[in-house]
């Protein structure tokens, strides 16, 4: 069957349902806001799960770093104090090192009994030797050393019975 449509072109029905096309643009239009909508919704939700998994591992962590903290404060603690300490070391000497330089150049007929620092700085030795040229030879090096500034012969002695001669000596160190 073929269709005529006599009617003017100004009151013809249009060859597009425009009621139709409108309803469709419509239809999509909520169906684009539905999927944005949609899409929005997941990602805070998302979000929020990645959010509270990464709450939980950082309380999990607290005590992790709460011994940080601590540790990063003993550690602060030492440093200032070995930093104190280097600082002394580099104005002193250390009795030790001075005891080990002394025993070191000694000669070997010398024995020492007693090494200690006074209050003023000077070490005290107290020893005994075979004779006194031995005791004599040891004054000799104390005075020629250059870790020694002053060595003074305070006592030496030999008693009638014994064979060997007890002497003291006081020594300044260099530095002090």
């Amino acid at each position: 069957m073929i269709r005529i449509n006599l009617l003017p072109q100004a009151e013809r029905q249009s060859k597009w349902p425009v009621d139709r096309l409108l309803l469709l643009g419509a239809s999509l239009f909520c169906i684009i806001l539905c999927g944005i909508y949609l899409y929005t919704f997941y990602a805070n939700w998302d979000i929020d799960q990645n959010l509270q998994a990464t709450r939980s591992k950082y309380e999990l962590l607290k005590p992790t770093r709460d011994n940080m903290a601590k540790a990063t404060t003993k550690q602060q603690l030492f440093d200032k104090k070995n930093n104190i300490l280097v600082g002394l070391t580099k104005e002193r000497q250390s009795i030790y090192t001075i005891i080990q330089h002394i025993t070191n150049v000694s000669p070997s007929k010398i024995w020492f009994t007693e090494m200690g620092k006074d209050d003023k700085g000077m070490v005290k030795i107290k020893g005994w030797a075979i004779n006194y040229p031995e005791v004599a030879q040891f004054m000799n090096i104390m005075e020629n050393d250059q870790f020694v500034v002053d060595s003074v012969l305070s006592n030496v002695e030999k008693k009638e019975n014994a064979r060997a001669a007890t002497f003291e000596i006081v020594v300044k160190p260099r530095g002090i």
